[in-house]
């Protein structure tokens, strides 16, 4: 069985459309669902110990991550610069500071250099929603080019919450079959 990793933002493992992919991917793919600490006011040395405790870098890796999430998810291959062929399905993605949350800047210090991280990807993707009220969708539009990966920006989605109606998301089910494939 493939192992592919959910990676959460300021929410939990269990919200959203989290616990609806991990049983629409199996019994293929089994999808862990990753427990962070403090969600609703997180750190980014707790959330990086987080990852490097719960997975294991691998050749191949499937990270699918989701807002605060994304950047988790990458500065994860930025500290393992010799994983190859990973694979990545990232929603409502932005590595940039927000203007609307200032809670979140420390957790958004630091660099992130996207191009370099191209030559570790086998395939990406980024969803972005033109009606964000979280993330502009322009911040996820610059992820999806720094990093050479696909681009789906629908018109309306929000911040794919449960609140904007995302309890199932088979658009991220069919990413995460096209990344993996």
């Amino acid at each position: 069985m493939t192992t592919a990793y959910l990676i959460h933002g300021t929410s939990t493992r269990d919200d959203d459309w989290f616990p609806w992919l991990e049983e629409a991917l199996a019994p293929a793919v089994k999808l862990e669902r990753l427990w962070l600490p403090d969600p609703f006011a997180p750190t980014q040395a707790a959330w990086d110990s987080a990852l490097e405790d719960q997975i294991k870098p691998a050749d191949g890796l499937t990270l699918v991550a989701h807002s605060l999430g994304c950047v988790t998810a990458l500065r994860y291959l930025a500290r393992h610069p010799e994983i190859r062929g990973a694979n990545l399905v990232l929603v409502g993605a932005f590595v940039d500071p927000l203007p609307t949350y200032p809670s979140l800047d420390a957790y958004m210090a630091g660099e992130l250099d996207l191009k370099a991280l191209q030559p570790q990807l086998h395939r990406a993707t980024v969803i972005v929603a033109k009606d964000d009220y979280v993330a502009p969708y322009q911040l996820g539009v610059a992820v999806a080019k720094g990093l050479g990966a696909k681009l789906i920006v629908q018109d309306r989605g929000g911040h794919f919450l449960t609140s904007d109606g995302y309890e199932q998301f088979p658009l991220v089910l069919k990413e995460v079959g096209r990344v993996m494939g």
